[in-house]
């Protein structure tokens, strides 16, 4: 009697533990989903930083732009001006 018992309560048992597989894999599932649904959330988020970053260096390189290219132009007309007085280039009245 016993030994008809035994494959009953082995079925079972791998029943219990194949239920037991199932949920954890379904658990994992949702896990994995949510992980997935995260991330692309995460990266959207960086990517729209990285698009405010990139209008602020652009308005930061174009200041920078005009104030270099003026300091450029004052030193190249302050130099002119300073060699036309030293060498008298400009003809005395």
């Amino acid at each position: 009697m016993n030994g008809n018992n035994q494959p009953q309560q082995e079925q079972h048992r791998i029943a219990e533990r194949v239920a037991r597989v199932e949920t954890a894999i379904d658990y994992q599932g949702q896990a994995i989903s949510g992980l997935r649904d995260e991330t692309r959330a995460g990266f959207a988020r960086v990517d729209a930083e990285f698009v405010r970053v990139h209008e602020q260096l652009l308005k930061i390189r174009t200041t920078d732009f005009r104030i270099l290219l003026s300091i450029c132009l004052t030193t190249a007309l302050g130099t002119m001006g300073l060699l036309i007085k030293v060498f008298g280039l400009l003809p005395m009245r």
